[in-house]
């Protein structure tokens, strides 16, 4: 659950404070989960799960896809689904992409 979580948080943040803020969690506790001194991401899966807008199976690591969304453009669902035919190495090289693609444009 917790690798599941931290690639959302990776995906969508550019540091975890952001995350927490935006959570409203205090600053720190993202970097104690991974620490593994906290494990206060068990209790509040549910409501990590719907703020990223991803399902708790999902979440847990025992779906493989996001959980799809109305809201969800028909551009990223083509995107997720050409994600999801990538050997991992390949997703992790597209995700280093496309984190560059957002830092080269801010």
């Amino acid at each position: 659950m917790l690798k599941n979580i931290v690639y959302l948080i990776e995906s969508k943040y550019k540091n975890d404070i952001d995350f927490e803020k935006d959570f409203g969690i205090a600053r720190s506790t993202v970097s104690a989960w991974r620490k593994g001194k906290l494990k206060s991401y068990k209790k509040m899966s549910n409501e990590i799960a719907t703020f990223f807008d991803v399902s708790l199976d999902w979440l847990a690591g025992t779906e493989q896809k996001n959980k799809p969304t109305a809201e969800r453009s028909e551009l990223i669902n083509k995107i997720l689904t050409i994600c999801d035919g990538l050997p991992e190495d390949k997703q992790t090289e597209l995700l280093e992409y496309a984190k560059y693609l957002v830092a080269k444009d801010k």
